[in-house]
C-alpha cells in the first residue's frame, strides 16, 4: 500500500465517522414522523439461478450502503434505533467451507458502529422492537417475517429519499474518489480503442486499469464503437475489431458503494468534422455544468440543453431552422433523447429528484419532458451528472424522414455523420453549501493527464 492509500483510507475512516453521526440524525426525525421505533435496511440475500446451484452476482440493497460499504456480504442487517446512539451491524456468520472468507468493513470504519454476529434470524429477533409494527424494514425480501405493513413502508422509504439528495462529507468523497480511479480506466480504453482494439477488448482494458471485475461496475460498461455510438445503451459488445471511426465509452467505478458516472467520445481521426463536432459538444457542456447551482430547475437546465444541441446542429449545417423551432417542434428530442443529467450515490440514478417533500409528494411532471429524472430545485451538498448527448439512431431519422419536417433536415449531413454514431459527454458535479460547483470529472482528469 502506498502513502497515498494509507492517508486516503485514514481519512475515509474519519469522513466515515462523522457521516454514520449526521445519518443517525437525520434518521432520528425520520423515526419521529413515521412512528416507528427503529428502522432495520438488510443487505439483501444472495440469489440462486432457476434449477441451478450457482448463485447470481451479489448486489447490496443500496440503502444498506449508504450505512455499511459491504457490498458483497449477503444476509446483513443494519439497526437504526430512536434510542441507540450508534447503529447495530448484524454480520452473518456461519461455518462455510466452500467459499472465500465475508468481506470484512475497511480498517476504522467498524468503531462507529455496535458490531453483533449471528448465525440465523432467531438471533436477531431479540434485538428488535418488541412493540407491535415497531420496527420499519427495508429490504428486498422479508427476512425478519414482520407484518405486511411494516415491511418497505412506504413512508419510510419517501422520507429516506428525501434526504437522499443532500450528501455527507463522506459521501462526496467517496464519489470523488470513484471519479479519480476511473479516469486512468477511461485513458486505457481510449487508448485500447486508438490501438483498434474491439468493443470487448477494450472493456477489458478498462478493467485492468481500474482493477475492479465486471460484478464490481456500478452498471455495465457501455462501450459503442462507430454505429455503436448511438445505442443509448449499448451493453452487448462486439467481440470483433472494425475500422476504428468513433467511440464512446459510459464507465464509472465504485468506491464504497458509491458510484462515478463518467463518458467520454472519441474520434479517431482528429480532422475530421466529427471531432470537429466532440469539441463543439463538450463547449456546450461545460456551460451547461456552469449553469446548475443551489435552486437551480433540473428542468429548465434540460430546456436549456435542447437549445444547445439544436444550435450545434445547426452550426453543422444538419438543421436548416432556428434553434426556437427545432425545440418547439421536438426536431432537436430526435438527436438528443434522453435527460440531461441525474442524481448520483449509492443509486447511479438516486432517489429523491422528483420529490416534493418527505411525505412522497410528487412535484408535478413537465408537460413536455414528462420522464425527465431530476425535477426537484438543486440543493446544497447535492451530486449530479451532466450529460448531454447528439445521436444519429436509425429509427428516429427513419421517422424524421417520414414526416413533416422532413425538408428541413440536410440529409446529405445526416448520411456523413451516422457512421459515427453519436457524442455523449458526462461529467459528475457536486454542488457546494456555498454555492460553488465542484466539477469531480474534470478535476480527476486535469490530474492525471
Amino acid at each position: 500500500m502506498n502513502e497515498y492509500q494509507i492517508i486516503n483510507e485514514s481519512k475515509q475512516a474519519a469522513l466515515y465517522r462523522q457521516h454514520l453521526s449526521e445519518k443517525m440524525a437525520r434518521f432520528q426525525t425520520i423515526l419521529a414522523d413515521t412512528g416507528f421505533d427503529e428502522i432495520v435496511i438488510g443487505s439483501g440475500d444472495s440469489l440462486s439461478q432457476f434449477q441451478d446451484d450457482m448463485a447470481y452476482p451479489f448486489k447490496a440493497n443500496p440503502y444498506f450502503k449508504e450505512w455499511a460499504p459491504l457490498n458483497k456480504r449477503a444476509g446483513s442487517f443494519l439497526q437504526i434505533s430512536a434510542t441507540a446512539s450508534k447503529p447495530k451491524l448484524f454480520l452473518l456468520c456461519v461455518e462455510d467451507i466452500w467459499h472465500t472468507a465475508p468481506q470484512n468493513l475497511p480498517a476504522g470504519f467498524e468503531q462507529g458502529l455496535d458490531i453483533i454476529e449471528y448465525a440465523s434470524i432467531a438471533d436477531i429477533k431479540p434485538h428488535l422492537s418488541d412493540r407491535e409494527s415497531g420496527t420499519a424494514l427495508i429490504n428486498q425480501a422479508n427476512s425478519l417475517e414482520l407484518a405486511a405493513n411494516s415491511w418497505n413502508p412506504q413512508t419510510v422509504i419517501n422520507h429516506i429519499n428525501y434526504q437522499r439528495r443532500s450528501k455527507t462529507a463522506y459521501e462526496q468523497e467517496c464519489v470523488r474518489e470513484a471519479n479519480r480511479q476511473a479516469i486512468p480506466a477511461h485513458i486505457a480504453a481510449r487508448q485500447a480503442f486508438m490501438a483498434g482494439a474491439s468493443e470487448l477488448e477494450i472493456a477489458a482494458a478498462y478493467l485492468a486499469a481500474c482493477n475492479q471485475s465486471e460484478n464490481e461496475m456500478p452498471y455495465s460498461i457501455i462501450a459503442g464503437v462507430n454505429e455503436h455510438a448511438a445505442v443509448l445503451h449499448h451493453y452487448n459488445l462486439d467481440k470483433q475489431r472494425q475500422t476504428p471511426r468513433s467511440f464512446l465509452l459510459d464507465a464509472g467505478v465504485d468506491v464504497n458503494g458509491y458510484a462515478s458516472d463518467i463518458t467520454r467520445t472519441y474520434a479517431y481521426d482528429p480532422s475530421s468534422d466529427f471531432a470537429a463536432m466532440i469539441h463543439a459538444m463538450d463547449s456546450a457542456q461545460r456551460q451547461l455544468v456552469a449553469a446548475g447551482g443551489i435552486g437551480k430547475s433540473p428542468v429548465d437546465l434540460h430546456v436549456l440543453s435542447q437549445h444547445k444541441i439544436a444550435e450545434l446542429l445547426i452550426d453543422f449545417d444538419i438543421l436548416q431552422i432556428t434553434a426556437e423551432e427545432a425545440v418547439s417542434t421536438d426536431i432537436t428530442g430526435s438527436f438528443y433523447p434522453h435527460g440531461l443529467g441525474h442524481h448520483l450515490g449509492c443509486n447511479v440514478h438516486d432517489k429523491g429528484s422528483n420529490l416534493a417533500n418527505p411525505q412522497g409528494d410528487l412535484l408535478p411532471k413537465p408537460e413536455k419532458y414528462p420522464k425527465l429524472r431530476s425535477g426537484a430545485d438543486m440543493v446544497a451538498n447535492q451530486i449530479h451528472t451532466v450529460e448531454p448527448g447528439l445521436y444519429f439512431i436509425p429509427a428516429y431519422l427513419d421517422k424524421l424522414k417520414a414526416g413533416e419536417h422532413s425538408a428541413k433536415i440536410n440529409w446529405t449531413r445526416i448520411d456523413d455523420f451516422s457512421p459515427y454514431g453519436g457524442i455523449r459527454i458526462e461529467d459528475n458535479i457536486i454542488v457546494h453549501q456555498d454555492g460553488s460547483l465542484e466539477n469531480l470529472t474534470r478535476d480527476a482528469f486535469a490530474a492525471v493527464e
